[in-house]
């Protein structure tokens, strides 16, 4: 079963995702990495800020949230990503499953 682990900031903005289990041969996977690689060329593209994507056991993203002004297009696009992974983890629920991890807290 795939998992993907959603990483919030500590201001619970969307600053991350890790996708782990993935199952090449399943619908699921494969539209969930889809997602995560048409999420990378959007803010690359679009926005022009730099996305970490990376490959291998597991599938990473993380953000640049370093110009704040940026941060609704963000937020916009990263939470669109998690509700189309979530809306894959409901069509099938035996392949893929979508956990948020807690916000570090600063102290």
């Amino acid at each position: 079963m795939g998992e993907v682990l959603v990483k919030r900031d500590e201001d619970n903005r969307l600053a991350g995702f890790t996708l782990q289990g993935m199952q090449a041969d399943t619908t699921a996977s494969a539209s969930a990495i889809h997602l995560l690689r048409a999420t990378v060329a959007s803010v690359s593209g679009y926005l022009h800020i730099r996305a970490n994507f990376s490959t291998g056991k597991e599938f990473l993203l993380t953000i640049d949230r370093s110009d704040p002004h940026l941060n609704r297009e963000i937020d916009a696009i990263m939470e669109t990503l998690l509700i189309g992974l979530k809306m894959l983890a409901e069509e099938y629920p035996d392949d893929l499953v979508v956990r948020e991890a807690r916000a570090e807290v600063r102290v």
